[in-house]
């Protein structure tokens, strides 16, 4: 089945005025394969493919109505690596997708968590790295928005800045949050606790709630085991 409303009525209703060809000019074959291949089912591994290759697809996942591509595409944005190289294109991108809200904020975020991790929420040391030559005042909008990310204030842990990816403390310890256990082979929601308090005892530990299941039990409070997971 098509999942797509729109994709259905020009291909298929009055919208196709007869024709027997739609000219598609607003994206170029390769993504527009992808689009077609996902609507009958073939799943690829997003991760896989280019960022840029992925906003031009989920332009065209707006434009013809297909939800579940669009979530896809979104699920598969903290996947990708974001290094040292290539943190300023993946925000320069952000910016150039700005039409598209949520994707553009996806990337922000990846860019921006980056940089959090890297630099340690040294906020003066990312803002040193941004002031290499590659980083002219061409992009310094892009810089802004960045920089403004690491410094609000996270929906999840209510921190400045986010403590996404970083390990929990308590000194740190932010009740409501959520942290991912990092010793699993293969963390997933299921290993996703939400703090509950911390708890006095001969080895650190605390209260916390499983996502999966909402059973409270006592965890260890260590860096080594539990980090926040605020996305």
């Amino acid at each position: 089945a098509i999942p797509s409303d729109v994709f259905y009525r020009e291909f298929y209703g009055p919208m196709n005025e007869n024709k027997d060809t739609i000219d598609i000019v607003d994206a170029t074959q390769e993504v527009f394969q992808a689009m077609i291949e996902f609507i009958y089912n073939k799943k690829p591994n997003w991760k896989d493919f280019a960022l840029s290759f992925l906003a031009s697809l989920y332009y065209l996942a707006e434009k013809y109505n297909i939800k579940e591509l669009r979530d896809e595409i979104m699920a598969s944005i903290p996947e990708h690596e974001v290094s040292m190289e290539n943190v300023l294109d993946i925000a320069i991108l952000a910016e150039d997708s700005i039409l598209h809200k949520p994707f553009s904020d996806a990337l922000y975020d990846a860019a921006a968590t980056f940089l959090r991790i890297e630099f340690k929420n040294k906020l003066d040391q990312a803002l040193q790295f941004f002031t290499k030559p590659e980083a002219n005042e061409v992009h310094a909008v892009v810089i802004f928005k960045v920089m403004s990310r690491m410094n609000a204030i996270c929906k999840s842990c209510h921190q400045s800045p986010c403590l996404n990816n970083i390990g929990i403390t308590e000194e740190n310890f932010a009740a409501g949050a959520k942290v991912i256990n990092i010793k699993q082979k293969s963390p997933s929601f299921g290993w996703i606790v939400e703090l509950v308090k911390t708890v006095e005892a001969q080895g650190a530990e605390f209260m916390g709630k499983r996502v999966a299941d909402g059973n409270v039990s006592k965890f260890t409070l260590s860096p080594e085991y539990y980090v926040y997971n605020c996305v």
